[in-house]
């Protein structure tokens, strides 16, 4: 199954490459932070205004924790008011985990093309969903709180504990007065009851990764697109089952465009909450657009 799902991923990445010609971005993200945290991801998207292709890892590590890798392969559909887009990720087994993952997405514009000095410019609604496969060899047999995350020893399983998690929930998005603010609520649920025993799942709050078995998650994000210097901020909160404690991030950054390049720099502050201590993260980016 897995060898299939990296042969689509290398197939759609070369007929991407071939039949994309309108524009092709890439670029890449590097983030840095407590306990020897180093993230980097990287992307490429060809495309035009009507469909887009895009190949992206992300991958990180720290003192804390082995090195884990996703890939990710996404394509898209965009009309005059509508868009659609489905991704499929694949995260190779280290320390005993791997997933894989399928998400999808559809977006509808309530406005039609805005009037030259409309103060609403845009205004949009979203569902999503998203699916991912499970797969552990070892179960938590201590658990420990350190630098804002948990961890502790582990065990080996008589059968890899398999738990199938699926995401969904909608999306919105308005601009007025120059300024674009959006939000998402996503709810979580699992084929089976989760333990203590199971190891916490690896997930992504803002951009910095996490560990547990969300429940709820809401974030919002406002941004002032077109300025030479474009700033922008974000929330994001999550629940989780077992009685864990909600965790949030706050983040900000800057970006600023020099002919073809765009340079991007960015701030972010984990609270994993239950008075573990706060953790903050930096990150420099940089995108080509060809």
């Amino acid at each position: 199954m897995r060898q299939r799902i990296l042969s689509a991923f290398i197939f759609l990445f070369t007929a991407g490459a071939a039949a994309a010609e309108s524009y092709t971005d890439a670029g890449g993200r590097y983030t840095a932070g407590p306990d020897g945290y180093a993230g980097m991801s990287a992307f490429a998207e060809w495309g035009d205004d009507s469909y887009y292709l895009r190949p992206a890892l992300n991958t990180y590590k720290s003192d804390l924790s082995d090195r884990k890798s996703i890939y990710s392969f996404g394509a898209g559909l965009e009309r005059e008011r509508w868009s659609a887009g489905a991704e499929l990720s694949l995260t190779p087994e280290t320390a005993g985990y791997k997933n894989t993952g399928l998400y999808g997405d559809f977006t509808y514009r309530l406005l039609g093309e805005p009037a030259d000095d409309a103060a609403l410019e845009d205004l949009a609604l979203g569902v999503f969903c998203g699916l991912t496969a499970h797969e552990d060899a070892y179960a938590t047999s201590t658990t420990t709180v350190y630098s804002g995350r948990r961890g502790g020893s582990s065990s080996a399983l008589t059968d890899a504990f398999k738990l199938n998690q699926t995401d969904y929930g909608v999306s919105a998005s308005l601009k007025a007065f120059g300024l674009r603010a959006s939000g998402r609520f996503t709810k979580t649920a699992y084929d089976k009851d989760v333990t203590e025993e199971a190891r916490q799942l690896p997930i992504e709050i803002g951009g910095v990764g996490a560990s547990g078995f969300p429940d709820t998650a809401v974030s919002v994000r406002l941004r002032v697109p077109g300025l030479p210097l474009s700033p922008e901020a974000g929330y994001a909160k999550t629940t989780y089952l077992l009685d864990q404690p909600s965790s949030e991030a706050l983040n900000f950054g800057v970006s600023v465009r020099a002919g073809r390049a765009e340079l991007s720099a960015g701030w972010e502050n984990f609270n994993p909450g239950g008075g573990a201590g706060r953790s903050d993260y930096y990150s420099l980016g940089l995108t080509f657009s060809f």
